[in-house]
């Protein structure tokens, strides 16, 4: 991100597809911080804002 989203608290959930669900929970009224994201340690992360300023961290583990 080059800047600090995070706010004072996160909460990093395990899901079946972080696309998916972030689709979802974006129309639903959270704002997307982050779109979903291969990492190097290989998973795909995305970063939402809910309402009251708890941001969500959505994480998928791909397979090799």
């Amino acid at each position: 991100m080059g800047r600090r989203v995070a706010g004072h608290v996160r909460v990093a959930f395990e899901v079946d597809d972080s696309a998916a669900t972030t689709a979802k929970l974006a129309a639903a009224g959270a704002e997307v911080v982050a779109e979903p994201t291969r990492t190097p340690w290989n998973s795909l992360n995305s970063r939402l804002e809910a309402p009251g300023a708890l941001q969500l961290t959505l994480f998928t583990e791909l397979s090799d």
